[in-house]
């Protein structure tokens, strides 16, 4: 049974209700009312509470927010608040009714502009010290124009935050750390993204154990080498014609560059010991890297792009079953019009391959990053990091170390995605965010000076390295200001 297509599906919907808030005291704010408590998506069983006593939470001193109305500005809310869907969101809309009324405030999540919109929304709306939100939820690819102009408040100031507390997203605190300083938040595990998607069919038709990734990856030889010769096996030319019918593997270039990278802790912009990016793209293990990815595609192993064909030729193509494994974001599994309910073969996923020798799996995350608008004074930001504090607790009866993985075994075909691969995307270790997110401008050329280049047919990844570093080091010194 796939269980993707027949397990439930954990969706809650974010309340959206209420106005803009203006960036002025808690006096101001109070006047924005809510009408009507917020239910936001948090992982769990469709169950009653365990009734196992939980460990007592940190005391909370008590606080009254003087009836303050605080906006989460986000691009994705529903225009209206959705009932309930099982237990637990049943508990967390009854727990947070409480603390609503313990602290005198409501909080609830409102979409203030699109996904496009969002960075010039945030920017503009806090320059003219009239923020669209008293925190933003800002996809973590938009952080570096409004950060890079101090539009972030410091939340290492701010008493009400405690980053030490296991809710707090250790990748997210370190993304948007700047030597003492932290300027973004998330409370809860990031989304999982670079891996391995493979057809388990066509694993059995090569004379594979279907499961085999699987058991590689849980053995820790799920290493390049092994990846590699699984490739000179998948490889199939299954008529006879000295023509390939079946390759290896069909991925997007930058996402196999980017898998392979950061499998090995490389990326195109890294952080030094005092918190400053720096240009890593001509590092020997970035280039290296870089070069096994081109090396699959070289030995033929790759499937090269179908003359005349879209840019995303590779996700038809793996749908059809003309390539046995991809890199790709997890996303594709749970996408139904991808590699979800539209595909009939079964499909496992792991972390990418790791370089030989090395001792850990690594890949990369994205999530979106909670921010609060810098012009507050400091006793209005603390009532709003009161608040966000105490709205994002684990709701009683729901805080189980594991409860987060029960939204996720829909997403696959099999039980081991996640309790094998996924967990590794949360282990603390073995994943990190794109580091060229933080700097502004860099998003722009880092497709046609590097990305792009591949399967680099016309020059070396080394040569492509050497002549864009001037112009990268330039953008990135401009960031580290």
């Amino acid at each position: 049974m796939r269980i993707k297509k027949y397990a439930a599906a954990f969706l809650a919907a974010t309340t959206v209700l209420g106005s803009l808030a203006a960036c002025k005291t808690d006096a101001d704010v109070a006047d924005n009312k809510a009408t009507q408590p917020p239910v936001t998506e948090e992982p769990g069983k469709d169950k009653d509470p365990d009734p196992t006593p939980t460990p007592a939470a940190t005391p909370i001193p008590d606080r009254d927010l003087g009836g303050a109305a605080y906006i989460i500005g986000d691009h994705w809310s529903p225009e209206e608040p959705a009932a309930p869907k099982n237990a637990q969101e049943e508990a967390t809309l009854k727990y947070r009714q409480e603390i609503f009324a313990k602290y005198n405030f409501t909080m609830q999540s409102k979409t203030v502009a699109g996904w496009g919109e969002m960075t010039d929304t945030c920017v503009n709306s806090i320059t003219a010290g009239e923020p669209a939100a008293n925190i933003f939820e800002l996809d973590y690819r938009f952080v570096a124009k409004p950060m890079a102009n101090g539009l972030f408040y410091d939340l290492a100031t701010l008493d009400e935050f405690d980053f030490s507390e296991d809710k707090w997203n250790k990748a997210v605190t370190e993304l948007m750390t700047k030597g003492d300083s932290i300027y973004g938040m998330r409370a809860g595990k990031s989304e999982p993204r670079g891996g391995v998607i493979w057809n388990k069919r066509l694993f059995e038709e090569a004379g594979l154990d279907p499961d085999l990734p699987y058991d590689l990856q849980a053995s820790g030889d799920w290493t390049w080498s092994k990846f590699e010769e699984l490739c000179a096996t998948l490889t199939r030319d299954t008529n006879n014609d000295g023509v390939t019918d079946i390759y290896a593997t069909v991925s997007q270039g930058a996402e196999a560059m980017n898998c392979l990278a950061l499998s090995a802790g490389q990326d195109f912009v890294m952080k030094d010991e005092n918190g400053n990016l720096y240009n890593n793209t001509t590092n020997k293990a970035f280039l290296d890297a870089i070069d096994f990815a081109v090396s699959l595609y070289n030995k033929g192993y790759e499937m090269p792009q179908p003359e005349g064909s879209e840019w995303n030729y590779f996700q038809p193509a793996f749908q059809e079953g003309k390539a046995a494994m991809q890199f790709n974001q997890e996303y594709m599994c749970q996408n139904a019009q991808m590699y979800g309910d539209a595909m009939e073969d079964s499909v496992g996923f792991v972390m990418p391959p790791k370089p030989d020798g090395q001792e850990n799996y690594k890949s990369y995350v994205c999530d979106n990053i909670a921010i609060i608008p810098s012009c507050y004074d400091a006793e209005t930001a603390g009532n709003i990091a009161f608040a966000y504090n105490v709205y994002t607790m684990a709701t009683p009866g729901y805080d189980d170390p594991n409860d987060w993985k029960e939204q996720y075994y829909s997403h696959f075909d099999d039980e081991r995605a996640v309790d094998e691969t996924i967990v590794k995307f949360n282990d603390g270790v073995s994943t990190t965010f794109l580091n060229q997110t933080l700097v502004a401008g860099l998003d722009a050329v880092i497709g046609p000076d590097f990305l792009w280049k591949y399967p680099f047919a016309d020059v070396t990844p080394a040569d492509q390295a050497a002549a864009i570093k001037d112009s990268w080091d330039a953008i990135i010194a401009e960031a580290n200001k």
